[in-house]
């Protein structure tokens, strides 16, 4: 899912998902072919972990 969708489910905004990558507290995600960021699953139970 990309990240505005990984947003909305996990109540946080595209910038607050990039700060916490920035932090270390959330990997980078592998790229589609097209550069958008690929979230799992897994990552939105990260998210809602660190907030």
């Amino acid at each position: 899912m990309r990240s505005n969708e990984m947003a909305k489910l996990a109540g946080v905004t595209v910038r607050t998902l990039r700060h916490y990558h920035q932090l270390g507290l959330l990997a980078e995600p592998e790229r589609s072919e097209n550069g958008y960021r690929d979230y799992a699953a897994t990552d939105v139970a990260r998210v809602l972990r660190i907030k």
